[in-house]
């Protein structure tokens, strides 16, 4: 799967929400002025796949966002707030989980084109002490081939985060478990995709500009793109207007709106909107912002097994994921998750978000491939 991410946190003294009764939820349409509409039959389906998708995983909200030659579409379904039963809205911001990580590599890959940093440095040029840190190379740290061990497997960090998603925890202790942990492999052995690699993909990021992570990536990335309602946050809260987050299962819901940004960081702390996510997606499958050959650097995947619905594999780049014809990543953490993928031949983007950290990652899983499946036969296979 590609989106191991945060595992099941727990967290003490949660109140618990009342069952989601999905039949119930509103929904909100948005129509984009000037674009070809979607078909009637098309939307149908989309209403359909998404609607079965709450069935069963019960997401309070979803919302999906499509363009392209067959047409685009764009609704909110559910709620972004059950307490106050709120209606879920476009402009809702939410956290992107490991979609992060795109922007991350992308500001790293800009620090390579201006010849600040190499494909070929190695980590302990930067953070010392990792084991095989004089081996292991800025390229095998984006493309997951690092075998640095998962921080978020360690038992330490899933005691103190399982109990309290507010605790005060940031990268150095990310660095602090690495520096005791045994790596999985030998660099460059395989591909593994492990969160520990874009955390210190950070740290070399912060090295090489002398800035914060956070203000690198926002004057690299975000403001570069256009992207008005993205943001790199540095303290629990998100931006108004936002959907709340929810973890659990239907029943049982409890509030996960609020964690701390540190305990994924520049591996899954991201915040934006749907509208944001649904350009951003056709900007990265480009190769927006780098120079042609390191777009194309980009673009060498490795296979990695999948286990969902799809195909059997799915292709991990530097910082990119390609689904079939598809390129993007998608992205799940406490409250939330997410996908954006775009298509080359066609021009088509989906994106989609649910508030709801599904096991599955439901919004990719299932919405994800089946409208992307129905819209452009065989792109997914």
């Amino acid at each position: 799967m590609p989106e191991p991410i945060v595992p099941a946190i727990r967290r003490r003294g949660l109140p618990l929400l009342a069952a989601l009764l999905v039949a119930a939820l509103g929904l909100a349409l948005v129509a984009t002025a000037g674009a070809k509409p979607l078909s009637k039959a098309d939307r149908a389906f989309v209403d359909a796949t998404v609607a079965a998708a709450m069935a069963e995983e019960g997401q309070p909200g979803v919302s999906i966002s499509i363009s392209g030659p067959r047409g685009d579409y764009s609704r909110t379904y559910g709620v972004g707030d059950l307490e106050r039963r709120k209606p879920l809205r476009s402009s809702d911001h939410f956290r992107i989980g490991s979609m992060t990580k795109t922007f991350t590599a992308t500001a790293i890959l800009r620090q390579v084109d201006r010849g600040r940093l190499r494909l070929s440095d190695t980590l302990d040029q930067f953070v010392k002490g990792i084991p095989n840190g004089n081996l292991i190379i800025v390229r095998q740290l984006l493309a997951m081939q690092s075998g640095i061990f998962e921080y978020q497997a360690d038992p330490e960090f899933q005691e103190i985060v399982g109990d309290d998603l507010l605790a005060d925890f940031g990268p150095w202790d990310v660095v602090r478990i690495l520096r005791r942990s045994q790596p999985y492999f030998a660099p460059g052995e395989q591909t593994l995709y492990v969160n520990s690699n874009y955390v210190l993909l950070g740290l070399i990021l912060e090295r090489v500009t002398g800035e914060s992570a956070e203000a690198a990536i926002t004057k690299e990335v975000i403001r570069p793109l256009g992207l008005h309602h993205t943001s790199f946050p540095t303290t629990p809260r998100l931006p108004n207007p936002f959907s709340r987050g929810y973890c659990g299962a239907p029943g049982a819901l409890a509030d996960c709106t609020y964690f701390t940004p540190g305990i994924v960081w520049t591996a899954g702390a991201m915040i934006s909107t749907i509208d944001d996510l649904e350009k951003y997606s056709r900007l990265l499958g480009r190769g927006a912002l780098l120079s042609p050959w390191l777009a194309a650097q980009r673009l060498q995947f490795s296979e990695v097994p999948y286990g969902l619905e799809g195909p059997a594999t799915f292709g991990y780049g530097l910082g990119l994921i390609r689904f079939g014809d598809w390129l993007g990543h998608n992205g799940s953490v406490p409250g939330f998750s997410t996908e954006g993928f775009y298509e080359p031949r066609s021009g088509a983007v989906i994106a989609g978000m649910e508030n709801l950290q599904t096991p599955t990652l439901s919004i990719f899983s299932r919405v994800f491939y089946r409208i992307a499946n129905r819209l452009y036969p065989g792109s997914v296979d």
